[in-house]
Order: C-alpha cells, then structure tokens, then sequence
C-alpha cells in the first residue's frame, strides 16, 4: 500500500527536501480514522470531498460504473515552481508505483528548487 511504503521513507524524503502528502475524496474525519488505523502517518492527508483536485489533475475515473469521480492511484512529483515532473498511474501492468523511482524523482525536484533558490 502506497501510504505505508511512503510513511517508511518519509524520514529520508524529508531530510532530502521532499514533501508527501496524501489526497482522496475522503472526508478528513475518514483520514484521521484510516491513519490510526495505520498505525499512523507522519504526513498530511488531504481531503477532495468536492472532487476538485482530481479533476484538475485529470485523474477521475469515469471507467467503472459506480466509481465516476474516484480517483484512480496515481503519484505526482511536483517541483517548487508548481510543475508536474514525474507521473505514474496505476495500471494492470503496474499495480503499485516504483517507489525507489518515485523518490529519486522527488530527489531531482527538491535538487532543482533549492539551486534555483541560491542562484
């Protein structure tokens, strides 16, 4: 599960300048419950009750009947400018992002802002 493998790494990802976060259309009242439930999270989770984010982000599914506005499991890396520098969606081919992959990616953008910002 993404949120768990991310909680894993979240100590390193922090010390190298990335930030994770969790969205889902849950209410933050089903977060709160579901990050106990984990044992907890070291970082926020974010509600989309109103489905804005996902489909600003063009990640709803509209595939699977009873499931329109869901969003599907995907991972952004974005960069300090607000750019979308990595992208993974989940598929039958790949259930689950690689997370070393997404780390790395998240290690390039943090890199990318802080030169910008001491330049």
């Amino acid at each position: 599960m993404e949120l768990t493998e991310f909680r894993s790494r979240n100590d390193a990802a922090v010390a190298d300048g990335i930030g994770i976060y969790g969205i889902s259309v849950d209410s933050v009242f089903s977060h709160t419950a579901f990050a106990k439930e984990l044992g907890g999270l070291p970082y926020e989770l974010i509600g989309d009750f109103e489905r804005k984010l996902v489909h600003a982000f063009g990640v709803a599914r509209e595939d699977v009947a009873g499931y329109s506005g869901m969003a599907r499991r995907t991972v952004f890396v974005i960069d300090g400018d607000g750019v979308i520098t990595y992208t993974w969606i989940t598929s039958r081919e790949q259930p689950q992002p690689d997370y070393d992959l997404v780390i790395e990616e998240g290690r390039k953008a943090a890199a990318k802002s802080a030169n910008q910002a001491t330049s």
